[in-house]
C-alpha cells in the first residue's frame, strides 16, 4: 500500500504546477478562448436553422391547360404536401423549360386539356411533372411525392364510384413514430453536432499545447523539472478538459433553450458520458501534439481525425447503408459510440443497461489514448 501511494505522490507530483501555467496561458489568450466558445454556439445556429434534410416549398411553376375543378382539385392536394410552391402560372411548355434552366423553378406541373374528361370517362389522366434532377436528394423527394398524392387522388375517385362507405378495406396500415414524433431533422442533427463539436473544441484547444512548448523552447525546461510524463499528461489535460465540458453544455442548452430539442433520458448520465469523450478528445488532441513536430503537421494530424469522424461515425450519412469495410472503420472512431450515447439519452430516453455496451469502449478508448500519449511523450523526451 505504501509503495502505491509512493508511486502515485511521485507519479503525479508537480502535475498542479502545470496545470496553473496551463490556466495562465489559455486566460491570456482571451481572443482564442472566446472563439473557442462561441464559433460552435454560430455553428449550432447555423445548422439547427439553415441545415435540414427535409425538401420542403420547392419554387413550381404550373401550366393548367385543362382549368377545371379535377385539376384544380389535385394542384391543391399537391399544394398541402408543403413540397410545392407555385411562384409562376405559365402558359406554355417552352415556358416551363426556360424557368427550369434558368434556376427560378426546380419544378414544372403539366395538366392536358382532356384531364377532367379522362377522369369522367375512366379514362388514364395523365399529368406530367418535369422536375430539376441537378439535386439528386431534392429530384427524388419531388417524384415520390408527386406520384404518392397521383395515387391517393386515384384511389379517392375510385372509392367514390364504388361507394367506399358500403365496403372496409381489407389491410389496414397505421404507423406510430415512438420518437421524434414531428420527424423534424433538427432533432436528429443537432445531438450529433453536439458530440462533433465537442470533439472539435477539445481536439483544437489541445493539439498544439506540447507543439507550442517545442516552438518556444520552454519543453526543454519541463524535461529538466522532476514532473512525471503522467503528470504533466494530467496538468495539461484539466485545463482544456473543464474549457470542452463548458463549451459542450453551452451547446446543450442552446439545443434544449433555442431549438426546443427535449432530453428525455437522464441528464447526470448525459453529463457523465460527456465527460468521458471530453477526456477521450483531449487525449486525441495530446497524443498528435506528443506526435508532432510543428504546429502545421499538428494541424494536419488534428483533420486527418476530424474528417473521419465527420463521414463514418454517423454524426451526417448512416452508417447501415455503408459498404461493410466503411463501416467496421466506423468502431475506430470513438464520436461513433458517443454519438450512439447522446442520441439515445437525449431522443429515446434510454438508460445505462440500454448504453453499456457503447459507453464502455468509449472508456477504453480514454484508457488506451492517455497510455499511448504518454508512452510517446516518453520516448520524445529520450
Amino acid at each position: 500500500m505504501n509503495s502505491f501511494k509512493t508511486w502515485l505522490t511521485n507519479t503525479f507530483w508537480g502535475y498542479h504546477a502545470v496545470m496553473v501555467k496551463e490556466w495562465i496561458e489559455i486566460l491570456n489568450d482571451k481572443f482564442t478562448l472566446g472563439v473557442i466558445l462561441t464559433v460552435p454556439i454560430l455553428q449550432m445556429i447555423i445548422y439547427g436553422f439553415g441545415v435540414s434534410y427535409e425538401v420542403r416549398k420547392v419554387p413550381t411553376v404550373v401550366l393548367d391547360e385543362d382549368r377545371r375543378p379535377q385539376s384544380q382539385i389535385l394542384l391543391d392536394e399537391l399544394l398541402s404536401t408543403d413540397y410545392f410552391s407555385i411562384t409562376k402560372k405559365v402558359h406554355s411548355r417552352e415556358e416551363i423549360e426556360r424557368e427550369i434552366v434558368s434556376g427560378r423553378a426546380r419544378c414544372g406541373i403539366i395538366f392536358p386539356p382532356n384531364f377532367s374528361d379522362h377522369v369522367a370517362r375512366d379514362v388514364p389522366a395523365q399529368v406530367q411533372v418535369l422536375i430539376d434532377g441537378s439535386d439528386s436528394t431534392v429530384a427524388n423527394s419531388i417524384a415520390q411525392a408527386s406520384i404518392a398524392v397521383g395515387q391517393n387522388r386515384s384511389i379517392q375517385i375510385l372509392n367514390d364510384k364504388i361507394q367506399q362507405r358500403l365496403f372496409e378495406n381489407p389491410i389496414d396500415v397505421r404507423t406510430r413514430m415512438l420518437f421524434n414524433p414531428d420527424v423534424r431533422t433538427t432533432n436528429f442533427i443537432l445531438p450529433g453536432l453536439v458530440g462533433f463539436m465537442a470533439q472539435t473544441i477539445t481536439l483544437f484547444l489541445t493539439v498544439n499545447s506540447i507543439v507550442r512548448e517545442r516552438e518556444v523552447g520552454t519543453l526543454e525546461q519541463l524535461f529538466v523539472t522532476p514532473v512525471k510524463p503522467l503528470g504533466l499528461m494530467v496538468g495539461k489535460l484539466i485545463p482544456y478538459g473543464v474549457i470542452g465540458f463548458i463549451g459542450t453544455n453551452l451547446l446543450l442548452a442552446a439545443m434544449y433553450l433555442v431549438f426546443r430539442v427535449p432530453i428525455n433520458g437522464n441528464i447526470l448520465l448525459l453529463e457523465g458520458c460527456i465527460v468521458i469523450f471530453v477526456f477521450v478528445a483531449l487525449s486525441i488532441g495530446i497524443l498528435i501534439s506528443a506526435a508532432s513536430t510543428n504546429q502545421a503537421q499538428a494541424m494536419h494530424l488534428a483533420s486527418f481525425v476530424l474528417i473521419p469522424s465527420v463521414l463514418l461515425s454517423g454524426f451526417i450519412f448512416p452508417r447501415e447503408s455503408m459498404p461493410l469495410l466503411l463501416n467496421w472503420l466506423g468502431y475506430t472512431i470513438p464520436l461513433t459510440y458517443f454519438l450512439q450515447i447522446q442520441r439515445g439519452i437525449v431522443l429515446r430516453g434510454a438508460g445505462l443497461e440500454d448504453l453499456w455496451q457503447w459507453i464502455l469502449p468509449l472508456f477504453a478508448f480514454g484508457i488506451i489514448l492517455i497510455y499511448l500519449s504518454v508512452k510517446r511523450f516518453r520516448s520524445a523526451v529520450g
